[in-house]
């Protein structure tokens, strides 16, 4: 039995059901109709990083030990990148498989680790090389397909312009999944595929529903139809790590917290290169039209560049941390949502976190419009050996808000600017084959409940550390999954078989807005 997992990075139904509607999707209708669909709860907050690692592993953040893009070092007085393979405390649900599996363009998998099949680490945290395994996997791929882990222009994205050159080079890396899947599946040797198509987010995060994203999803949706008639396909999962909404209102958090005293800045070397006019804005798409930016970004050191603030002066991840007077401050804050508390005593620490929590519940935008669904205790949101490394205070943005972690801008409120769309907690899961029920009721259906239902599916063993429930209510009541009771075992699944390793991926990051 072979499943196939098909992993939309930020898909969801509040933008695409239109598109059903109206006939554009016609195999999404088909999945839809034929099989079961419904809104899938990400874990919070609702980012490629953690969120596609939560779904591989079945674990929630405080047992992975990553949060978010960035990690917040007290102790050292830094921030750095989170988002490399060896990173994660947890394995991937394949690795339980008696079978072999493929996995294709996994984000937040780099280094690629070790498999019975293949592996493919995939955007934005992978390397243009060095990419899969096995290691000769590589070559093969640029050669029969012309692979590549990302676009070259990606500096050329922007809000305003919808027609540059780095939205064909999207189209291809989709393709490009696509027809490594289905020659994948052609070979039969497999278990599982898993395939992600990530730039499909980043079209969202800067056009949202404007044509060039609803020319991406036909794209999919053909090549669904494609894989819909192969013979080789028994189950097809679609699922997303987290949804997306259309941005009305940018809520800047570090701002925010600075007003109130929470936080403390000085002033550093991006506010002498800002006032020189030296910005991300106007440097990165020079290098890129004389196509020497991807030397620049080798060469550069990583904390060099992060120095290079944008057009408001503001600044982001390591160069964050050297703006920021660490004995001054009480707090500090990532986007979308993890807040961190700065004080060593526990008592003051407690003090803190309750007068956040106080200040910024029922907080509502200039038109009054609530900017949070939820203010959450980071004990609350998260549960593992690793919590008390995350944030201390979860910030659950409210529909149409994003949350911003730059520092150095001098207003809370603002705009879209780079981005149109955001992400929300709440994507897409469609369940389609023979053994499952087309009128199976999944409304409280999670992000960590797909791979313990899919090692059930196939017969195997669930472990006691996976955080999801195996939701058997997803088969036909007469198939064999159904009526077979769920299996759990304890069994080590300790850290991924890899290290962390040293990469240039903030920029890129930056780039596609990640690191706002």
């Amino acid at each position: 039995m072979t499943t196939v997992v098909l992993g939309l990075d930020g898909g969801c139904f509040e933008l695409i059901q239109p598109w059903i509607g109206d006939g554009s999707l016609s195999n999404f209708a088909t999945l839809t109709t034929d099989g079961t669909s419904t809104d899938m709860q990400s874990c919070l907050p609702p980012v490629t990083c953690p969120n596609w690692q939560c779904y591989a592993t079945g674990t929630n953040p405080g047992k992975l030990g990553v949060f978010w893009w960035e990690a917040v070092d007290e102790d050292e007085r830094k921030i750095e990148n989170r988002s490399a393979a060896g990173d994660f405390d947890g394995t991937h649900y394949w690795r339980f498989l008696d079978g072999d599996a493929a996995v294709v363009n996994l984000p937040t998998s780099y280094p690629p680790l070790e498999v019975d099949g293949i592996h493919v680490a995939g955007g934005p945290g992978a390397e243009q090389t060095g990419y899969t395994y096995p290691e000769s996997l590589e070559e093969n791929l640029e050669e029969k397909y012309d692979y590549a882990v990302h676009p070259e222009k990606m500096s050329l994205l922007s809000g305003d312009d919808p027609d540059n050159d780095c939205v064909p080079e999207i189209y291809n890396l989709i393709d490009s999944r696509f027809d490594v899947l289905e020659d994948e599946l052609e070979s039969g040797e497999y278990e599982l595929v898993h395939v992600t198509v990530f730039y499909l987010n980043v079209l969202q995060h800067f056009y949202w529903d404007m044509d060039v994203v609803k020319q991406a999803w036909e794209k999919i949706d053909e090549r669904v139809g494609r894989l819909l008639e192969m013979d080789e396909v028994d189950h097809f999962v679609v699922m997303s790590d987290h949804g997306s909404n259309e941005i009305e209102t940018t809520f800047r958090i570090n701002t925010w917290l600075e007003q109130h005293g929470y936080l403390q800045t000085e002033s550093g070397v991006s506010d002498y290169l800002h006032k020189a006019g030296i910005t991300q804005e106007r440097v990165r798409p020079v290098l890129a039209k004389l196509g020497v930016e991807w030397w620049t970004r080798r060469l550069l050191p990583e904390r060099v560049q992060m120095l290079l603030p944008d057009e408001e002066g503001s600044v982001d991840k390591s160069a964050k941390g050297d703006v920021i007077d660490w004995e001054r401050s009480q707090a500090v804050a990532s986007g979308q949502g993890p807040v961190y508390v700065l004080a060593d005593d526990p008592t003051e620490r407690e003090q803190i976190v309750n007068e956040l929590i106080a200040d910024l519940e029922g907080l509502t935008d200039e038109a009054g419009n609530a900017v949070f669904d939820q203010v959450l205790r980071g004990e609350d949101v998260y549960n593992g050996p690793h919590t008390g490394r995350g944030p201390d205070v979860v910030l659950d943005q409210a529909a149409g808000v994003h949350i911003e972690g730059k520092i150095g801008n001098d207003d809370v409120f603002g705009e879209p600017s780079k981005w149109h769309g955001e992400n929300k907690d709440t994507g897409m899961f469609i369940g389609y084959g023979p053994d499952i029920d087309e009128t199976a009721a999944l409304s409280d259906m999670h992000i960590l409940d797909i791979a313990p239902t899919l090692l059930h599916l196939h017969g195997e063993d669930v472990p006691e550390r996976m955080d999801g429930e195996v939701r058997r209510n997803l088969f036909d009541a007469e198939s064999e999954p159904a009526n077979r009771d769920v299996s759990r075992v304890d069994v080590d699944v300790g850290s991924a078989d890899s290290q962390t390793v040293e990469r240039d991926v903030t920029d890129r990051l930056e780039d596609l807005g990640y690191m706002e």
